[in-house]
């Protein structure tokens, strides 16, 4: 339950366990503060906040939101996605849901599957300490193409092991898509120490090419 008063002509203030639904159940909001302004579409909503829908879910401590264009910024924010059934591959989350679980001081959503986190990480480990993640000072995901990183270090078991100033990662349904494969490292008697990297060339869905260097 939940009280609303109406503090001025563009402004609805509703206090208590507020539930708002959106586009016919498309959105689920949950606050303990939500401010809406009708004239501008804006919300903005405070203590407990969530926001749910059918393939994503953000928790966070303050929201400002656009409920025409369904975008806005989520502060010290936690969330998750549901990457899909047929865009990835389901060993490679140890049988579990695909979910891609993220956090950041500021998530901006930027479209219905963009988002992009300031000073986060991401991961698909569900552990308390993930098996992998990796960290960013800002962190840009379309799940439907890439993500891009600034400044970002892969951790495995909460232990830096990679620093890059920046990354392009590509995403794609088929998982298949042109660009440089991460770099090896090696040491043996026969070739010594060596970086070695190689640049993947996708060229139909059943032909593609390698180069090493």
């Amino acid at each position: 339950q939940f009280r609303l008063e109406q503090l001025s002509e563009n402004h609805l203030q509703l206090t208590g366990e507020v539930e708002i639904e959106g586009n016919g159940g498309a959105w689920l909001f949950y606050a303990d503060l939500v401010d809406i302004y009708p004239d501008e579409s804006r919300l903005v909503a405070s203590g407990n906040v969530v926001y749910a829908t059918a393939g994503s879910r953000l928790a966070a401590d303050r929201v400002e939101f656009d409920t025409d264009q369904l975008t806005g910024t989520f502060y010290h924010a936690t969330g998750s996605v549901n990457m899909g059934e047929e865009e990835i591959e389901r060993s490679m989350f140890g049988t579990q849901e695909p979910d891609m679980h993220f956090y950041g001081e500021t998530i901006e959503k930027l479209g219905p599957r963009t988002y992009r986190l300031t000073h986060g990480a991401f991961t698909s480990c569900i552990q308390p300490t993930p098996r992998w993640q990796v960290t960013a000072s800002t962190l840009t995901i379309n799940l439907d193409e890439h993500i891009v990183l600034r400044n970002s270090v892969i951790k495995v078991k909460n232990v830096p092991v990679f620093y890059l100033p920046a990354m392009y990662y590509p995403i794609s349904p088929d998982g298949r898509a042109t660009g440089f494969l991460m770099p090896t490292y090696g040491a043996s008697s026969y070739r010594g120490t060596s970086l070695s990297n190689a640049f993947f060339l996708a060229i139909t869905g059943s032909q593609d090419a390698t180069a090493f260097h």
